[in-house]
């Protein structure tokens, strides 16, 4: 759960399954909360979080989860909020964006 592993300054993948081998035709399914200044009250959800619970949240931009899908076939629609991650709504309806974002990718 990558949520949980922050930054610290290096390779948020060294020692992370997203970095160990896998075989050819495998799928990567990862979801993530982000941080986004549309959403203000999630921010403020995980900092009240990181001070009162255990483990940490990290949070990271929508761009910054799609990097873990790098060198991996992104699946349509790609890294999304998960509310829009093929989505079945009637008439073609968008879904609310919500602060996780995610997708799945397969190794080629």
């Amino acid at each position: 759960m990558v949520i949980f592993i922050g930054d610290g300054g290096g390779s948020v993948r060294s020692g992370t399954a997203v970095d160990r081998p896998a075989a050819v035709g495998s799928h990567l399914m990862l979801s993530h909360t982000i941080t986004s200044p549309s959403m203000p009250d999630v921010d403020e959800a995980v900092k009240f979080w990181n001070e009162n619970g255990t483990p940490k949240l990290a949070q990271r931009t929508p761009e910054a989860v799609a990097w873990f899908f790098d060198g991996l076939d992104l699946l349509e629609p790609g890294v999304v909020s998960c509310s829009r991650w093929r989505p079945e709504h009637p008439h073609g309806a968008v879904p609310e964006e919500v602060a996780m974002y995610g997708g799945v990718a397969r190794k080629g």
